[in-house]
């Protein structure tokens, strides 16, 4: 039986989000850091526009709260 694409998707998109928070952690230089929090910013569009984001990601998957993207709030808000 072949993968559900979109859950396939949605994972691999997942995945990367804590990848990117921990090469963010990983850094102290400013201007990486603003590099890395628009690919996340990227990511949560993606997740956000398949809308089959089922759960929040744990805290070690997200960045610090001043550089995780507005729509992140808002989606799991509602």
């Amino acid at each position: 039986m072949a993968a559900n694409p979109i859950r396939t998707c949605i994972s691999d998109n997942e995945a990367q989000l804590g990848a990117l928070a921990m090469k963010f952690r990983a850094t102290r230089d400013r201007a990486e850091r603003d590099v890395i929090a628009k690919q996340y910013a990227k990511m949560v569009k993606e997740l956000v526009k398949n809308s089959c984001w089922k759960e929040m990601p744990p805290p070690e998957d997200q960045l610090p709260d001043e550089f995780m993207p507005k729509q992140f709030f808002q989606y799991w808000s509602r």
